[in-house]
């Protein structure tokens, strides 16, 4: 019995874990979206480009996918994961960077910082 109830509730705390990245996937997209992140020709600073990782390794990426992206060179793209990593924004397992819940956490504030700007 009890282990039923340990099992529901993992699965419960699962489920809710699911639903918030996703609410939080589907406010971030809006909000870059409105906000015109990803305007091409402006100069980026150090927190957008890092808002820009953070937000496109929703699932797990490679390296190259993520300096693609987020239009870096490789230099860039090295310096700023090992930050990230270091920080525990993002993690990687098997070669491949994913968004922890900090680092998602840190796109919402960026976003209402942002919001408050324009």
């Amino acid at each position: 019995m009890t282990s039923e109830i340990l099992r529901a509730t993992r699965l419960s705390t699962q489920a809710q874990t699911v639903f918030l990245r996703h609410e939080n996937y589907t406010r971030l997209n809006k909000l870059k979206r409105d906000n015109g992140w990803n305007n091409s020709g402006a100069r980026r600073g150090r927190l957008e480009i890092i808002a820009e990782i953070l937000f496109f390794c929703d699932r797990q990426k490679a390296k190259t996918s993520i300096m693609y992206k987020a239009n870096l060179n490789h230099a860039q793209m090295k310096r700023h994961l090992k930050d990230l990593t270091l920080k525990s924004l993002v993690t990687q397992s098997n070669g491949k960077y994913v968004t922890t819940e900090k680092g998602y956490r840190f796109l919402e504030l960026f976003a209402q910082l942002n919001n408050m700007l324009t």
